[in-house]
């Protein structure tokens, strides 16, 4: 626990080191320069209040944010309550097919079917949703998608069907949820000046709503009905649902915006901030692509064998699996509300990823060596969400702003492919060590790999503050 410490103050401190104006007076990334001489192109036939949604106005809500901008949130939101919900009878699901309780790859196949289907789905969908007019349709389709697949899987459950069947109706599933990087694509295209990184937040914030109430809901309906089969049908009639609300409330938007007029043949401009990693966009993206990856393996032994280690450690059930993870998504609700906004202003994008990501790596070390207490697991769970929303919003945030407007579906594409293939992975490779080694090396090894995205976002940065 204490070389654990000591290497999270080790990072932070390299953090804070990075070359440049000191971090108290400005942050990374230099000011804005002057903006680029923009190509004016003949507006598209739209609505009045489709084009003040263009303009990042539109219907207000909350704090004068576009009614679509809340309704492509409110969908992300509903969509992912259904997934959360499922958090609590992953041992449940084990036990009903059989698998062994402890967690090995064959409890990791149970949450690396489903990303192993987004494989497919994210080599499509997020690039057709590049094309004028195409956002919103392929928002709706992989909602509706996703839904109708759930509603497969719980009429599998409820008949019995065997694993493979089950895992097959996953994966398919997962073949339409190319719903995620669309919608920061839409986000990126509604969004001007300031408001993308604070946007991100506010959807990672109701993601994080959705990881307060899935798994206490979930918990609660498992315990009160004993029905996988009712569980995953909820599950179902929200994602179907929150299609709908984007077929109904959501505009396109961004067919009018001016293109940025370039000088060079470069697909990003040579003014680096406009990417705070710097003008190369091949060196950028694959920065933070891997970055994203090494992430996503590490969080995606957390999300496989969290819950039950809380299980075998403690002998917590199904609806106390639910209270703890309903209790720790508030720390990363609180964090993504009232910090994240805060910290980025003041210390810039890179460094705020950096500080989340020591966090995540602390916290997953510390979980594999929690072994005699539930206050201490709690502690060291609770770390973990604390780095999670400071990370998470930075990522799009930054690849976002490294892209041409015409690639951001792709770029996003791009990236969940990536993290698709790390969480496909990961549970199986450290479901294995976990069999093997046990619960410390598993967890450790996780925070390795996290570590690893501290490394290359630390190089990466002082590389790019070297050229400039």
């Amino acid at each position: 626990m204490r070389r654990l410490l000591l290497l999270l103050c080790t990072a932070v401190a390299t953090a804070w080191a990075l070359p440049g104006t000191p971090s108290h007076r400005r942050p990374l990334a230099p000011r804005a320069a002057a903006a680029p001489r923009v190509k004016r192109v003949a507006p598209a036939r739209q609505s009045p209040k489709l084009r003040a949604v263009a303009a990042g106005g539109g219907p207000a809500w909350a704090g004068g944010v576009p009614g679509s901008v809340v309704a492509v949130i409110a969908a992300a939101f509903l969509n992912l309550l259904g997934f959360t919900m499922t958090g609590p009878i992953t041992p449940d699901l084990a036990k009903h097919f059989g698998l062994p309780a402890g967690g090995s790859a064959r409890v990791g196949m149970l949450t690396s079917a489903y990303p192993f289907g987004m494989l497919a789905g994210l080599a499509v969908w997020p690039r057709l949703s590049d094309k004028r007019g195409m956002r919103k349709p392929i928002l709706v389709l992989s909602l509706g998608g996703v839904g109708l697949g759930l509603a497969a899987q719980s009429a599998a459950l409820a008949r019995n069907a065997p694993l493979w069947t089950f895992l097959s109706l996953r994966a398919l599933s997962g073949a339409c949820g190319g719903a995620s990087p669309v919608a920061k694509a839409y986000l990126a295209d509604a969004a001007t000046g300031d408001q993308l990184p604070r946007w991100l937040a506010w959807r990672e914030a109701a993601a994080t709503f959705a990881f307060i109430v899935g798994p206490l809901f979930g918990g609660l309906l498992i315990h009160g009905t004993s029905s996988l089969a009712s569980v995953v049908g909820v599950t179902a009639a929200f994602s179907l649902l929150a299609a709908g609300i984007v077929g109904v409330f959501v505009e396109e938007v961004g067919a009018d915006k001016p293109v940025p007029e370039r000088k060079t043949p470069k697909l990003l401009s040579t003014d680096s901030t406009s990417c705070p990693l710097g003008s190369s966009l091949v060196g950028a993206i694959a920065t933070i692509c891997a970055m994203s990856a090494l992430e996503n393996a590490g969080a995606a032994c957390w999300d496989a064998f969290g819950a039950v280690l809380a299980r075998n450690r403690f002998g917590l059930d199904a609806r106390g699996v639910g209270v703890m993870l309903t209790s720790l998504a508030c720390v990363s609700f609180g964090v993504s509300t009232t910090l994240f906004d805060r910290v980025r202003r003041r210390i810039g994008l890179v460094r705020t990823a950096v500080l989340g990501l020591c966090l995540v790596a602390t916290g997953l070390g510390s979980v594999g060596l929690a072994r005699n207490s539930l206050t201490s697991f709690g502690l060291a769970a609770a770390l973990y969400q604390l780095g999670k929303p400071l990370y998470a919003p930075t990522v799009p945030t930054l690849l976002l702003q490294c892209v041409p407007p015409d690639k951001r579906g792709l770029a996003m594409g791009i990236d969940a492919a990536v993290n698709t293939v790390a969480r496909c992975v990961a549970p199986l490779a450290l479901g294995a060590l976990l069999r093997a080694k046990g619960e410390a090396a598993a967890f450790g090894g996780a925070s390795g790999l996290v570590l690893g995205a501290v490394g290359l976002a630390l190089l990466r940065a002082r590389n790019v503050q070297g050229a400039n």
